[in-house]
């Protein structure tokens, strides 16, 4: 009987005998025509995905040489390590990088060359080509057996699995004699040594054949002791056994108090108390936070959707609650609910920015060449149309509070505003018969930066709170934990972060009260999905104000012939799409009311005798749990009469990136 372990990260050593490069697949507009990928200290990185992308091709030749034919038990066992189109991979690479206190001085250089014309198979007469190349050298990264597949399920590796999937990687390994471009004139001439194999070699070795012909050893010793067929792929937990669905979230009839996914409280009734705590991600490398994806981008949203957080939350207390039905329910029945994460600023979080605001189209001019520009922002809810030119805004976050200290001398300010910028980072297409660059088959992908500091809420019903509070620190260790989050999060090149778990408290807030108009504002600081009355896609401001009176705060807008010029309500609109990662398929679209989305409203007339304190009471509440569908995952978050909103013009200071980025968050050498 096998004896059950832990997966671990297997260390890879990668040794270039020459001159190489993994080429981004874009150059310098007046300098060379490609140049190579970069890490964060400005050295050349062999990124993960080159590395699986490598690996994965000689897997499958190992694996043939090992049944003697083009099936059998180890192509199966391969077939689930590098994962295929239905299955999820269980292997994932990180960046490959060069030794600590290595220099960028001089790692790359210059390379000059002919262009090739390819009818004629001669070089074309004034075509120079200029690209970069790296230097000779030892990289190292790691090759990690997953503790849960694509899902979030949970794999256990038993020792002959883990054995096997060295066995097959170390093998695989030695196959790759080259990485990078221009493969084929000898660039990029190398050794992969992967886990035990690559024990004989240290960042910093001269390149020698000596690492090589140990690994060879090794593996042929591993092949001589191996007894037995190949050994089976290690499967997550939910599908072992004959009535269990790969991947089907468990069907649990929810009580009528949670009917629609959001808590009903009928009036005179005590409402359940609500925990909540701070949810912290410093993202130690790009994370793609998914988007509908556009032509050949793929793009990402400036924030991460509860969507990609609450399986991380929802797994870690299964896993410390495996046979508790309360945990394992605790989604369905709307006991567990996770914000979208926003960027963090000066201690600030992030919201979005209110689409009522306008600014002056023409930028101020008393701000000096070293100060900050100060914004001044007219809320249309509270003033009409200014004389002056405005600009509306649609984009990015305000903090509210956050004055830096640069800001330029007198200037007044109320907060800041600003955006993390996306990283972009272009890719070539490969023909998968070939294996070669497709010809203008480029790729662009975005993702939110390495560095970046998000910020999520974490709310429990006060049922779970006491249930699982004795192991929350078990659960969600005080120093923190590593987490992959996004898409293509498996790739090894995107979707590391560090996640913390503030501690919880119980929330106790006053209610704000009503404005002598006896009107109040709801700013919705995330995206939300409502139904219209036909139960088909909703959107409008009366799907909304429907949405909220069904949950027990029955609104009206402001009727705008008492605005008196100012606006009632700014609302615009997001698309939104998803996959659906056990049935290989996406979703239907949703149309999103979107985050920023800002209605003046009042106690609804004729209610029933409904009293207004009872209606902010019920907008409060709703304001914690979400209103409309998938609230669990973060949609339907709104903030009811923020006093940023009550203010006709107030003072904006514009953020720039180092605002927002944590320096020296980047991926450590020991995460390396």
């Amino acid at each position: 009987m096998s004896t059950v372990v832990s997966s671990q990260a297997l260390p890879v050593v990668v040794v270039f005998h020459g001159d190489w490069g993994v080429s981004t697949g874009a150059g310098i507009a007046g300098g060379v025509d490609a140049v190579v990928e970069k890490d964060d200290r400005g050295l050349p990185v062999v990124r993960g995905t080159v590395l699986a992308g490598a690996v994965r091709e000689q897997a499958f030749v190992v694996a043939q040489a090992l049944d003697g034919g083009d099936s059998g038990g180890w192509h199966d066992f391969v077939e689930a390590l590098v994962g295929t189109a239905d299955r999820s991979r269980l292997v994932a690479f990180t960046d490959a990088h060069p030794a600590e206190g290595s220099s960028p001085d001089g790692a790359v250089h210059e390379v000059v060359s002919l262009s090739i014309d390819p009818r004629t198979g001669t070089a074309k007469k004034d075509h120079l080509r200029f690209f970069e190349r790296a230097r000779a050298g030892t990289w190292t990264g790691t090759a990690e057996l997953l503790e849960s597949d694509l899902e979030g399920r949970p794999v256990t590796w038993t020792q002959d699995q883990r054995r096997g999937a060295e066995l097959v990687l170390a093998s695989s390994g030695l196959l790759v004699r080259a990485i990078g471009s221009n493969r084929s004139d000898g660039d990029g001439l190398c050794d992969v040594l992967i886990g035990s194999a690559g024990g004989a070699v240290r960042p910093g070795d001269p390149a020698h054949p000596v690492g090589r012909m140990r690994a060879r050893s090794w593996c042929r010793q591993q092949l001589a002791q191996w007894k037995g067929p190949a050994p089976q792929a290690p499967k997550a937990q939910e599908d072992e056994g004959p009535d269990s669905r790969p991947g089907k979230a468990p069907v649990v009839a929810a009580p009528a108090a949670y009917a629609g996914g959001q808590r009903r409280t009928p009036a005179g009734r005590q409402t359940p108390a609500l925990w909540q705590a701070g949810l912290d991600l410093v993202l130690r490398a790009p994370v793609i936070s998914y988007e509908v994806p556009f032509s050949n981008e793929i793009r990402s949203l400036d924030f991460l959707r509860g969507t990609a957080l609450l399986p991380v939350l929802h797994h870690r207390l299964r896993a410390a609650f495996p046979d508790d039905e309360l945990v394992r329910d605790a989604v369905v029945r709307g006991d567990l609910l996770v914000s979208d994460a926003t960027a963090v600023a000066g201690g600030v979080r992030g919201l979005p920015v209110p689409l009522v605001l306008s600014r002056p189209k023409m930028s101020p001019e008393d701000a000096g060449a070293h100060d900050r520009s100060c914004l001044r922002v007219h809320n249309r809810l509270m003033t009409a149309e200014p004389e002056e030119v405005h600009t509306p805004l649609r984009r990015g976050y305000v903090f509210p509070g956050l004055r830096p200290s640069e800001l330029a001398q007198g200037a007044e300010a109320d907060g800041s505003i600003g955006a993390p910028a996306l990283v972009g980072r272009q890719s070539t297409a490969h023909d998968p018969l070939t294996g070669a660059a497709g010809s203008g088959q480029l790729f662009m992908t975005r993702a939110l930066p390495g560095g970046l500091h998000l910020q999520a809420v974490v709310t429990m019903s006060e049922r779970l709170y006491r249930h699982v509070e004795s192991r929350v620190s078990q659960v969600f260790p005080p120093t923190g934990f590593p987490e992959r989050l996004g898409s293509r999060r498996l790739s090894g090149t995107y979707g590391r972060a560090h996640c913390s778990l503030g501690s919880f408290g119980r929330v106790e807030s006053p209610p704000p009260v009503w404005d002598g108009e006896g009107t109040t504002t709801v700013w919705l600081t995330s995206d939300t999905l409502v139904r219209s009355r036909r139960l088909g896609p909703g959107g409008s401001t009366e799907d909304l104000v429907a949405a909220l009176a069904a949950a027990g705060a029955r609104v009206e807008l402001v009727d705008p012939d008492r605005a008196a010029g100012r606006f009632t309500a700014g609302v615009r609109h997001r698309r939104v799409d998803s996959w659906a990662g056990a049935d290989r398929q996406p979703r239907a679209t949703r149309m999103a009311i979107r985050a920023g989305s800002v209605l003046r409203v009042r106690a609804a007339e004729g209610a029933g005798g409904c009293d207004p304190g009872e209606v902010m009471a019920a907008l409060v509440r709703l304001s914690a749990t979400g209103v409309g569908e998938l609230t669990a995952q973060g949609f339907g978050r709104f903030v009811v009469g923020h006093p940023l909103l009550s203010r006709d013009v107030f003072g904006l200071v514009e953020l720039r990136q180092e605002d927002l980025v944590v320096a020296g968050s980047a991926v450590s050498e020991e995460e390396r």
